[in-house]
């Protein structure tokens, strides 16, 4: 039996997958209106070579994990970077071993800049947006912890050492 914790972090990577998609679609479809192109199946070609960068190597790169699922958004964007770091230059080599040819630079800057803005807003925004894990609050993870059992009198001789420290 599956249990619920497993459930809520089956469907939390799947919906950073999801935006993850969609992030990189609109890559794809902003690029091809751009270049005077139509939205149709060849968006999904177009893109098809920076999902598969991004599926080949965010989940090795804890892209999927606890923190890119968490509710810290500087942890969340600094692990969804260091998969973008990875994953975006795949898929300019996939991009470019299926076109037969290497990229035009200002595509590689525009491929970079824009799926950065793209994925990293989104991973940033999804993590702003997701409730904090009560079991992870600092209250509960105090309450967690034994108590210090110690003697009265360290209070004052911590207190002592504060004030000749000022």
């Amino acid at each position: 039996m599956v249990g619920q914790g497993t459930l809520s972090l089956c469907s939390k990577a799947l919906t950073l997958a999801g935006g993850d998609a969609v992030a990189l679609l609109l890559f794809a479809a902003a690029g091809r209106i751009n270049h005077g192109g139509v939205l149709d199946w060849e968006t999904g070609l177009t893109a098809l070579p920076f999902l598969l960068g991004w599926f080949a190597t965010a989940p090795f790169l804890g892209g999927f994990g606890p923190e890119a699922q968490g509710s810290k958004v500087p942890a969340a964007t600094l692990v969804a970077a260091k998969c973008w770091a990875v994953a975006t230059p795949l898929g300019l080599v996939l991009r470019g071993l299926s076109k037969g040819y290497v990229p035009p630079t200002p595509f590689i800057i525009v491929s970079f800049v824009a799926t950065a803005v793209l994925l990293l807003g989104w991973r940033a925004a999804a993590a702003a947006t997701t409730k904090e894990d009560p079991s992870q609050s600092p209250v509960v993870s105090a309450a967690s912890r034994k108590n210090k059992q110690g003697n009265p009198l360290e209070f004052l001789s911590l207190l002592k050492n504060l004030t000749t420290r000022w």
